[in-house]
């Protein structure tokens, strides 16, 4: 496929940007090849074509600013024919940090709607005083009651009697370690700025409300059936469990253990809020202040994070949750988060500002699309599961990007709600990341000699791992080719030469081409003295001319198809172009053989499907057999789609001598006569 990539370039067209285009994840994997690479800045995108093995998923585009960052993001292949990405704008600004305004409260759709003052909750006139001997308090609905300043209340006062519109104000102090409070019947305890409460259980339900000004501290706080918590002052307990209830903070909450179940439990912190342990079940956690969790565990839960707010958390367990970061949003786990089913899903800004997932260690191993990240979003991990070939744990949706968790670029104010914000790069040098050199990796390429018979067709007469490395300009075009081949076995009872055709490019084109093993070369295909074969429109660069010999061997005979008795042959071909090249890919590489008995100018050739043969093939043996051997639309293809020549992108397991390769890969035939559109990954079977 084309594409073209377009960078956010930060520095006018100063300096290049490093563009790398992987199947894998080149920053967290091991097993990433190469697709193709170039520089791109202001003025100049990078273009190109890039082949990619038919059932990959997903193109990883790494990015290296001037300032040496690298950037990861992923591009699903399955949703474009042409690949265009646009790193800039709107769409994308993660090249390079965005100084953010430092007005947060502009991006604040969550905006803190705290306007908490003392006469919102200032004891009214007229309410029924309760004494500090008083022991059972019996209490009226619509009425409102009050323990005043300098007052020490140690009864009890029973908020869950089948009264309702119960006002008690606490604006001295009421200890009680023994007391278990229920508060009910759309009853309200007010804790004023002054006053203060201590007793060993609070459970609200039925409306219940509670408002904490002062100071409140329990053992166990229960709530349910829509009742509501709302601190503004200092709040402790050991435990809090929260049913179809609410908590809003605006002061400091301390909870040793929190609890939140049910979709309508709603926490929602303005202040700050510290927890030991936590755990949340279909809940909603709204971030817009800071919040410090020791040990938290998610299970469909809803966690918003506002612009300006933090959320910090230790060690996480998440399943099925839904992040919300908005923009100068951050999310931070010092220690190391699990994503450990595949509905976690975190979101940033989805047009303008940046969000911040900055996160220590992340383990998604054994679970299929575990963590989708998605938005203005920059994940800031260095230890993160990688995904493996054909495996996707996880999915970086562009514009979201990966960066190292010290190369953090997302520039964030910081304030009393997010611990200090995000300070972004340093300030290294900025200076051009020049690509001189791409290695496009390996693929293994196996023919079956009998065309147009299929023969005994174990895709083994032939096989050959070809490496290919380009060099090129600062413009992305190449000077120069190197092709890196191992001849891996020969098992056919007949000579074979083993060729390559760069399809489109013209041979006078080469200017020289260099062999390593010019002892295999020159006897069969003759070549000129660019190197390449004489009579041919396009180059055709020769591999070896007789694969026995290169093995060693004057007679045929097989080798390597029942017993690994020879070792591997290496040459190396060097091809240097008059004019550099627009691009250069594996698809250039038009490989085919050559029947050593038929080797004249209407000779025998097998190539790829797709390939046409060079301009020495005999095309009357392809006229004599097309419709009846071989399909209509392609001669290298029988009636029924199966090939002569592979390409397989990894080093190929060829089936044993005589061994059919329908049989011995149980999946071959169904992606054969599919056309290649189904069981795509019979290889590895």
């Amino acid at each position: 496929m084309d594409f073209k990539v377009a960078v956010d370039d930060k520095f006018s067209g100063k300096y290049f940007y490093r563009v790398e285009l992987y199947d894998n994840d080149p920053m967290l994997g091991s097993k990433a090849n190469l697709l193709s690479a170039g520089v791109a800045k202001k003025g100049q995108d990078f273009t190109g074509k890039i082949v990619v093995p038919t059932m990959l998923n997903y193109i990883y585009v790494k990015r290296i600013s001037p300032t040496k960052v690298p950037f990861v993001t992923m591009i699903p292949v399955e949703k474009m024919t042409n690949l265009s990405i646009s790193l800039n704008g709107a769409i994308n600004t993660g090249m390079e940090s965005v100084r953010v305004a430092t007005d947060l409260s502009k991006s604040n759709t969550l905006a803190p709607k705290f306007s908490y003052s003392v006469a919102d909750y200032a004891v009214p006139a007229g309410a029924i005083e309760i004494k500090a001997d008083d022991n059972n308090v019996k209490i009226e609905s619509n009425k409102t009651y009050v323990v005043k300043a300098g007052v020490s209340f140690k009864g009890n006062i029973d908020l869950n009697n089948g009264t309702s519109n119960v006002k008690v104000y606490i604006d001295g102090e009421w200890h009680d370690s023994n007391n278990a409070l229920v508060v009910g019947g759309n009853n309200t305890l007010i804790i004023t700025e002054n006053g203060s409460i201590k007793i060993n259980k609070l459970t609200q339900n039925t409306g219940g409300t509670f408002i904490n000004c002062g100071k409140a501290e329990f053992d166990v706080i229960t709530t349910s059936n829509e009742a509501t918590y709302s601190n503004y002052g200092t709040l402790k307990s050991n435990k809090a469990v929260f049913t179809n209830a609410s908590l809003k903070n605006y002061g400091t909450i301390t909870f040793e253990d929190l609890t939140s179940t049910t979709t309508s439990t709603l926490i929602r912190n303005e202040g700050s809020m510290y927890v030991d342990k936590g755990l949340l079940t279909n809940s909603t956690l709204e971030t817009l202040c800071y919040i410090k969790i020791k040990d938290l565990l998610t299970n469909g839960a809803k966690i918003k994070i506002e612009g300006g707010g933090m959320l910090s958390v230790d060690t996480y367990q998440s399943g099925g949750t839904e992040f919300n970061l908005l923009a100068n949003a951050i999310l931070e786990v010092t220690e190391i988060v699990k994503f450990t089913s595949n509905s976690n899903v975190m979101q940033g800004p989805a047009s303008s500002g940046r969000a911040l997932a900055r996160m220590k260690e992340v383990d998604v191993k054994g679970q299929w699309n575990a963590i989708t990240y998605k938005g203005n979003l920059e994940i800031a991990c260095s230890k993160h599961t990688a995904n493996e070939q054909w495996k996707t744990y996880y999915v970086i949706e562009s514009p979201a990007t990966i960066v190292p968790f010290d190369k953090s670029t997302v520039v964030i104010p910081g304030t009393t709600c997010n611990g200090g914000g995000n300070k972004g790069p340093g300030d290294d040098k900025p200076e051009d990341q020049v690509v001189t050199e791409v290695n496009l990796g390996t693929y293994s390429y196996a023919f079956e000699d009998n065309w147009p018979q299929l023969g005994d067709y174990d895709l083994n007469d032939v096989v050959v791992d070809m490496n290919v490395v380009k060099f090129q300009n600062t413009s992305n075009k190449v000077t120069k080719v190197v092709l890196k081949g191992k001849l891996r076995a020969a098992g056919a009872l007949k000579r074979l030469a083993v060729a390559v055709q760069l399809d489109g490019i013209l041979a006078n084109s080469v200017s020289k081409v260099t062999y390593s093993r010019a002892d295999l070369v020159g006897s069969l295909l003759k070549l000129g003295a660019n190197g390449v074969e004489t009579g041919q429109k396009f180059a055709v660069a020769t591999i070896a001319d007789d694969v026995h010999k290169a093995f060693g061997l004057n007679n045929v005979g097989f080798v390597n198809t029942q017993t690994n008795n020879y070792a591997p042959v290496d040459v190396v071909i060097t091809i240097e172009f008059t004019t550099p090249l627009d691009s250069f890919t594996f698809q250039t590489l038009n490989m085919f053989i050559v029947n050593y008995n038929s080797a004249g100018n209407d000779r025998g050739e097998v190539h790829l499907v797709g390939y046409k043969g060079t301009d020495k093939i005999d095309a009357l043996k392809i006229a004599n057999s097309t419709g009846s051997l071989l399909s209509n639309t392609d001669p290298f293809k029988s009636i029924n789609n199966e090939p002569w020549g592979l390409i397989i992108p990894s080093s190929f397991v060829y089936p044993p001598e005589t061994k059919n390769i329908k049989t011995f890969y149980t999946k071959f035939q169904s992606w054969a006569t599919s056309g290649g559109t189904v069981d795509t990954n019979w290889y590895l079977q």
